[in-house]
């Protein structure tokens, strides 16, 4: 007697596989912050990018700090709006705040 095999799910794409992996709850910060990095030119130009001497993730608030004071000014009046362009790109709310220092 024939028996009918169980029916396949779909496979999981390459790409989604892999940002599973990567995002935990032990490394999320650091997924976020890399993914944050790979856009940060792109999103905001090259002096922004220039200019910034770190990015950083922590409770669900991207840390940027700046080098330049009237930048720091500039950024801070467009937080929300870095806020949500970035959580556009992760496809969630992930980022909570922006803090400029």
């Amino acid at each position: 007697m024939y028996k009918k095999p169980p029916p396949k799910n779909d496979p999981t794409p390459l790409k989604e596989a892999f940002m599973k992996l990567l995002r935990n709850k032990r490394n999320e910060p650091g997924y976020f912050k890399a993914r944050t990095k790979l856009v940060w030119e792109k999103f905001f130009g090259k002096n922004v990018a220039d200019n910034t001497r770190d990015l950083m993730v922590r409770n669900k608030k991207l840390y940027v700090y700046v080098n330049n004071a009237p930048l720091r000014n500039q950024l801070m009046m467009h937080r929300e709006g870095i806020l949500k362009r970035l959580n556009e790109e992760f496809g969630e709310d992930y980022l909570e705040e922006v803090v400029i220092k």
